[in-house]
């Protein structure tokens, strides 16, 4: 794949495609904890097999796909993006529950969602990050959402408590499939406050 080519939206990453690069969003401590108790109760309520994992609660903002190594140019031409994104810090806020629907015999992702129409910092970050990857291509939609958990019992949408935060930076993070443990952080960028938007 070549360093700048866009991930084809969808497509679930062959056998040998182990490392996805992303970038994300990451809850604060109160708001990971709280995604946290909320998961342990809907995995009790509905019987779900499933298990939450704390460590890697995130909402991402852009995939840039699965490849079989690790390409430094791949990461170097991400981060050189990121450092050219201008957007302003935002709350983010989720207030109800679902599961994704899944490629058949796979695992559904439960989540957590917001308000249709009612997350445009997350929408105005997705969209200048997008653009500074890929100035020419068209910005596709996308639905801001925290995954709790996988199981292949789905749960019914339904409003919860809410669980909100104010992201102050985001991440570029690498995932290598099957790894149980954390992601690894390649990068953070700081999103400005409302004093340095209008210099």
């Amino acid at each position: 794949m070549d360093a700048r080519q866009q991930p084809l939206a969808g497509m679930e990453p062959e056998a040998s495609r182990l490392h996805h690069l992303f970038f994300a969003v990451l809850p604060g401590p109160r708001a990971a904890d709280a995604a946290v108790c909320l998961a342990q109760v809907l995995i009790a309520r509905h019987g779900l097999q499933a298990r939450v994992r704390a460590q890697r609660l995130h909402a991402t903002l852009l995939s840039l796909g699965w490849e079989g190594t690790l390409s430094s140019e791949r990461v170097a031409w991400a981060r050189a993006a990121a450092q050219r994104v201008v957007a302003p810090a935002f709350t983010l806020r989720f207030d109800r529950v679902l599961s994704f629907r899944g490629a058949p015999h796979r695992k559904r992702p439960c989540v957590l969602c917001g308000p249709p129409g009612a997350q445009g910092g997350f929408m105005a970050l997705h969209e200048a990050l997008h653009t500074a990857l890929w100035p020419a291509a068209p910005v596709p939609g996308t639905t801001p959402h925290m995954t709790l958990c996988y199981s292949h019992q789905p749960v019914p949408e339904a409003p919860v408590p809410p669980i909100a935060w104010t992201v102050c930076s985001f991440a570029l993070l690498h995932n290598l499939r099957g790894s149980p443990g954390p992601y690894e952080c390649l990068g953070t960028w700081a999103l400005a406050g409302p004093h340095e938007l209008s210099k």
